[in-house]
């Protein structure tokens, strides 16, 4: 039986643990640099709650007297609405938020002065009422006007101030009251990124069919045509579904300035904050412990379903403005339509001449050119994670393998089985499945999601990522062929760091398509060292995440198959030997060094070759961890009693230390690639 890894608490050792001198740190022996041994409150990443349980939905219907005419089928449209109402309950998740209002449901005479405010609240938003919510759909009927903005004002307020809220609007015709529901959907808007409207518009054209796309684009929300029962179910299901499963980001909230000025501090850990998606900078200052490498990455993802391509970068630079001529920096771009995260990282290393040895340090975020950065945000910044990360300086820098090359060899097309144990990938870096390697996953993707997976990846050691995509079911070709469009199903691989490795591979997906598909990136062999060729992202061992994504489909579609798997390689080796801050850092030999290759002469992969097949595979869900463990290595030096953490990561080892005290947990780990057990 196939087995998915639990997210647990997992540390790698980079460094073997002394004996001499013990767990003096685990054991309460006071830190002598407690800077990196105790990372404060602020630095502690949140736990990770499921985020069906984060989210909320309401599902607003309208109940005009409209919804009585023909749909395509020549069947009442409230019989077609009833069918996939029931569905899209029956397949909610259990711990899902969800709610149902309903307008025009009770007043006939338009000429009443309470036809306009003809809206009610039949399910309240909460969590295990699908009885309810059957019930109300049962009791659902046409009859009276259409209040559509002053409906959605009301589901608004029913959704909360705050958090990630859902509105799927369905509807069969023009607001026959006021205000402009686009001026209502603008309002809505106003209150920030984590609410968005969906719209669902049931046989409607001319201005019906403009007003409803027009709320759906200022409410950051996908417009679906539907013209009968089918199409009706498949928009709902795939708004419904998406609606639990947005890109999520985790850590603690800090606002970044549009000047250098009045910048907030920030210390090692992960954060999230907000930046204007398009041309924008955020400005941060970070307490930098001297004599340590620092990295700074930032990852989001751009709301929207359009074709403008959207990058961010980061850069590192002393508090006078002057560069950290020393330090790299990365950035990745890519469409909003994709649903693709973006991400980037810059680095100041320990022996840099101009900031290795600078405590206060300004980071710089940017968005497009970032000539204009904005200084009030609007409703539609993105959100994303920025984390810090402090490595002490490594000992044995000349003993460590040369920088790998890089191959021109395109990985083998898909060999594997083609079944798998049923999975579904995290909706942001911090909930990410951890994939067992070399082993096959089954997942289905709606279009205009993201799922993310992580493969932990040793040094010495080299991932191969690989999807193989179905070609589209029934009603997926069915949506195609309506919309007219092809649909691009992309894969990302990102370091433990979340900056993109190389580009995306993607293929499309038609109504003609009858193939499956495959896609594969390969990375260079993880190495230390690999950071002498600057941003090359694979110089630290951790978790590497796949992402996989569609492009919405403005008639809804439905769910794509494909399989997942993340093939390791290579005996782990060249383990970096981290020494106290401001030790100095070793330089590499010269150039006449051994490179590192490939990592085996044989290519066999670590571990089990290939997944157990037969009906013996089952699900298993992903454990929610209580924090991220950030992907990263977690290196340790234990000497005089004193135990030096390289990197604080904001993750969920030291808050469970740190919630036992100064005892050594159980199990502690003894060697590469243990993990916590508690």
């Amino acid at each position: 039986m196939q087995e998915l890894i639990p997210m647990a608490r997992r540390l790698y050792l980079t460094a073997p643990l002394i004996a001499a001198g013990g767990l003096g740190l685990l054991a309460g022996t006071t830190p002598a640099h407690a800077a990196l041994t105790t990372p404060p409150a602020a630095t502690a990443a949140p736990a990770v709650t499921p985020v069906a349980a984060q989210a909320r939905l309401m599902m607003l219907l309208d109940a005009s007297g409209s919804m009585s005419a023909p749909d395509s089928t020549g069947k009442p449209k409230i019989d077609a609405a009833r069918s996939a109402l029931h569905q899209v309950v029956n397949s909610l998740p259990a711990d899902a938020n969800a709610g149902m209002r309903v307008f025009g449901a009770t007043v006939k005479d338009k000429a009443s002065p309470k036809a306009c405010t003809d809206s009610q609240l039949a399910v309240p938003v909460a969590t295990g009422n699908k009885a309810a919510l059957s019930t109300a759909v049962d009791a659902y009927k046409p009859f009276g006007e259409t209040p559509m903005a002053y409906a959605m004002q009301q589901a608004a307020n029913d959704l909360g101030p705050s958090g990630k809220r859902s509105m799927i609007l369905v509807s069969d015709g023009e607001d026959t009251c006021s205000p402009d529901p686009c001026k209502v959907a603008q309002q809505i808007a106003d209150q920030g990124i984590d609410l968005k409207i969906d719209v669902v518009g049931f046989r409607v054209s001319g201005k019906a069919q403009k007003d409803l796309q027009c709320i759906a684009k200022i409410g950051r929300g996908s417009y679906y045509d539907a013209s009968n029962t089918q199409d009706l179910t498949a928009s709902l299901k795939t708004l419904s579904t998406r609606a639990f499963r947005p890109f999520a980001v985790s850590g603690k909230p800090v606002a970044g300035t549009p000047i250098v000025d009045g910048a907030p501090t920030i210390t090692p850990g992960q954060w999230t904050s907000k930046i204007g998606q398009d041309e924008d900078v955020r400005y941060y200052q970070v307490k930098h412990t001297p004599g340590t490498t620092l990295h700074v990455s930032a990852v989001g993802r751009p709301g929207g379903t359009d074709d403008k391509s959207r990058s961010i970068s980061v850069s590192i630079d002393r508090t006078d403005g002057s560069s950290c001529y020393g330090s790299d920096s990365a950035w990745s771009s890519d469409w909003a339509k994709t649903a693709m995260p973006i991400g980037a990282v810059a680095r100041v290393d320990a022996n840099d001449e101009e900031c290795g040895h600078v405590e206060n340090l300004t980071v710089k975020v940017k968005t497009g050119a970032g000539g204009k950065p904005q200084q009030e945000l609007g409703p539609d910044a993105m959100p994303f994670e920025l984390r810090v990360v402090e490595e002490n300086p490594v000992t044995n820098v000349p003993s460590l393998p040369a920088p790998a090359e890089s191959t021109s060899d395109s990985p083998a097309d898909w060999s594997y089985s083609l079944t798998g144990a049923p999975a579904t990938g995290g909706a942001g870096f911090s909930d990410a499945l951890e994939l067992k390697p070399n082993t096959t996953y089954a997942a289905t993707l709606l279009p205009g999601e993201v799922q993310i997976f992580k493969v932990p990846v040793q040094y010495g050691q080299t991932l191969v990522a690989r999807t193989n995509v179905a070609p589209p079911s029934l009603p997926m070709k069915a949506a195609l062929e309506t919309s007219k469009e092809s649909l691009d199903v992309r894969m990302g691989l990102f370091n433990p760091e979340r900056q993109s490795y190389s580009g995306y591979d993607s293929v499309s997906l038609s109504e003609y398509t009858t193939d499956r598909a495959d896609m594969a990136s390969d990375t260079r062999v993880v190495n230390w060292r690999n950071r002498e060729d600057g941003m090359t992202p694979t110089y630290l061992a951790g978790d590497y995440y796949i992402a996989v994504t569609a492009e919405d489909v403005p008639t809804g579609g439905a769910p794509i198959s494909f399989l997942v798997r993340g093939d390791v390689t290579g005996t782990p080796t060249g383990q970096p030997a981290y020494g106290a801050p401001g030790a100095t850092q070793a330089e590499g030999p010269d150039e006449d060094a051994t490179p590192s290759g490939s990592p085996s002469s044989s290519g066999t992969p670590t571990g089990s070759a290939s997944p157990t097949g037969g009906s013996s595979q089952v699900a298993v869900a992903p454990v929610a961890d209580d924090g991220d463990d950030g992907g990263l290595p977690m290196p340790l030096l234990v000497g005089g009693g004193v135990a030096l953490i390289a990197a604080l990561i904001g993750g969920g080892v030291w808050m469970a230390l740190r919630s036992k005290g100064s005892q050594t947990p159980p199990n502690a780990p003894q060697s590469i690639g243990q993990t916590w057990q508690y």
